[in-house]
């Protein structure tokens, strides 16, 4: 017998974030409406339906100097924790792009050879009914200076033997998918 999915939230129970009170494309007040079986936001004079989906992110292991490069987050959540970087993907935007452009952001590092390692789908730390897609990769530096950005306070370059233990499940699970690619297993 197959198991029972789980039942989606509702309107009323997505977080403040999602809680929208106006079409995002003519500012109608938005009313609930059955759509596809769920009761969603709709607008009445447009027809627009919000669909809540995952966020999507790219994180990256950047070789760099010997070392994996670690940054010490300066932006809300979690403040001062250190971090593969790792941002949101935008709209039109390739995963590797956005993780090239992440690294950048971060670091101040240019990097290249970029190969996919894994994906990671996990609920945000924030609300567990909201998601996170997370793409990992791996590239080698070739240009730029490390350095702190307005998004990082600090940065280091850290041996893989000694890199510390990565509070986002998303990187914990790309940092393990580079040690068996680099051990082959």
């Amino acid at each position: 017998m197959a198991e029972a999915m789980p039942a989606l939230p509702t309107p009323d129970q997505y977080p403040a974030v999602y809680q929208f009170k106006f079409c995002p494309l003519d500012a109608t007040p938005l009313i609930r409406q059955l759509k596809h079986g769920l009761p969603r936001l709709c607008c009445p004079a447009c027809g627009w339906v919000w669909y809540p989906n995952p966020s999507i992110s790219a994180t990256v292991i950047v070789e760099h100097a010997g070392g994996i490069v670690l940054a010490r987050r300066a932006l809300p959540p979690d403040v001062g924790i250190w971090h593969l970087p790792i941002g949101h993907i935008e709209f039109g935007e390739q995963p590797e792009a956005a993780a090239i452009r992440e690294v950048y952001e971060e670091t101040g590092l240019e990097i290249a050879e970029l190969r996919f390692l894994t994906y990671e789908l996990s609920p945000s730390y924030a609300d567990s009914r909201m998601f996170y897609i997370v793409f990992g990769f791996v590239g080698r530096a070739v240009g730029g200076t490390l350095q702190p950005t307005a998004e990082s306070s600090e940065v280091a370059v850290v041996p893989l033997a000694e890199l510390p233990e990565l509070k986002w499940r998303s990187q914990r699970k790309t940092v393990a998918a580079y040690r068996a690619m680099l051990t082959g297993s």
